[in-house]
């Protein structure tokens, strides 16, 4: 384009969208044929300005998503007084996180580098709402005297109302907003966090519970008074 005081401008047009990864490719190896000629030379302007925004943001993501889970787990702890209980909500929060994010791989969606930490976030803390009511009232039907299933099936019974209510509320109010939003980032978001709130109920519904009966013998032995009342002996057929 010009050339002046010892520096030239050359302009490259690329037909990849910015931020894919054909075109990070793409910027890679360009990256590579300028530094062979001019060791200071420098290549700018969206894709690449997006490439480097992605991997400086990158490392920021992933010490947020950390940082998320730890507060949570320490807070379930406290709650709980427990340290099994914790690892279990958890696990089942970040498999329907997981499970939310992994659809767009298997159907071929590109979608934008900051969905992950913007799903992962809200996700974990709109699931962690249900898995404490569920976990809660378990445990509440357990030291009332009834079986580890009978206080699932009750806990589930009692529970799914509340959770289907705020669920579907929210799955209305952001799925809506995918239908009429001009902007692909908006849209993208909400579709994915309606979804996710679809997948977190059907996880902490039909998923959680089964895990608490099956996981109940190491919850009371890695829980500070699991059981207020002595331990229950389970119904024999």
């Amino acid at each position: 384009i010009f050339e002046a005081g010892g520096h030239k401008m050359i302009l490259a047009n690329s037909s990849y969208k910015s931020g894919s990864d054909e075109q990070n490719n793409q910027l890679s190896e360009m990256i590579d044929i300028v530094k062979k000629y001019d060791p200071n030379g420098v290549i700018t302007g969206e894709g690449a300005m997006t490439k480097d925004l992605i991997e400086v943001a990158d490392v920021d993501f992933n010490n947020v998503n950390i940082t998320s889970i730890i507060v949570v787990f320490v807070i379930i702890a406290i709650v709980f007084r427990s340290a099994s209980v914790p690892v279990l909500l958890v696990a089942a929060i970040e498999s329907a996180i997981m499970i939310n994010l992994g659809i767009p791989y298997f159907t071929g969606t590109t979608l934008p580098f900051i969905t992950s930490i913007v799903i992962g976030t809200i996700q974990l803390g709109a699931t962690v709402d249900y898995a404490i009511l569920m976990t809660t009232r378990f445990r509440e039907e357990r030291n009332a005297g009834h079986t580890a299933k009978e206080a699932a099936q009750i806990a589930v019974e009692q529970c799914s109302q509340s959770i289907l209510t705020s669920g579907l509320t929210f799955f209305a109010a952001t799925f809506s907003v995918s239908l009429v939003s001009r902007m692909e980032l908006i849209g993208v978001l909400c579709k994915l966090i309606s979804r996710g709130a679809l997948i977190s109920m059907a996880v902490i519904l039909l998923v959680l519970p089964a895990l608490l009966v099956i996981t109940e013998p190491i919850l009371r032995k890695t829980t500070f008074h699991w059981l207020k009342k002595p331990e229950i002996t389970e119904k024999k057929a």
